[in-house]
């Protein structure tokens, strides 16, 4: 009887730290709100300097555009040059909302402004952009490191659960120039 009590209890314990732990995700996932930016667990970002961002001319700057319609990206591949700056859209065609994560892209790249609903987000340091059903998100940003990124539709805080995995990449490829002094 003793051994039966003490295992209802361990079983009682574990089942309260895995609902907390779910709580704690659900509660945390919520910290990219209806619309927005999510800032959670961001370790640093690349800042460009006020006179180099005074350089940039934005209404001469490639923009490049992200589709979402039935849950999927298109396209699933986004190719920029490194050093330069782009205006990414991300248009959610959807009923519902989606959250574009992509943490390693907004951490090694210079994130200069965000913009959702025409609403400009106090913080440029991010790794996830939630945009409402039949809205659109505007990322200013120059592309500082060379590589491949993915990103995701996942309003989790962890990478890839409960999603079926990338929904596609953004390769950022080395300069030219860079390329031949190596």
């Amino acid at each position: 009887m003793v051994k039966k009590v003490m295992s209802m209890r361990r079983l009682g314990r574990r089942t309260l730290s895995i609902g907390g732990a779910i709580l704690a995700v659900v509660t945390l996932a919520a910290c990219a709100g209806q619309s927005g930016v999510s800032s959670f667990n961001v370790a640093e970002c690349k800042i460009l300097s006020n006179r180099a961002e005074a350089k940039i001319n934005w209404a001469r700057v490639p923009e490049r555009e992200l589709r979402i319609r039935d849950g999927e990206y298109s396209p699933m591949l986004m190719r920029l040059k490194q050093g330069r700056p782009y205006i990414i859209r991300i248009r959610n065609r959807d009923d519902e909302r989606r959250v574009f994560r992509a943490p390693d892209f907004f951490e090694q790249n210079a994130v200069v402004a965000i913009g959702v609903e025409g609403e400009r987000a106090a913080t440029t340091c991010v790794n996830a952009i939630a945009i409402p059903a039949r809205q659109t998100a505007e990322v200013r940003v120059v592309a500082i490191t060379d590589g491949t990124f993915e990103f995701e539709d996942n309003a989790l805080l962890l990478p890839y659960v409960m999603s079926s995995g990338p929904s596609g990449v953004i390769v950022v490829e080395e300069r030219r120039e860079t390329a031949r002094l190596n």
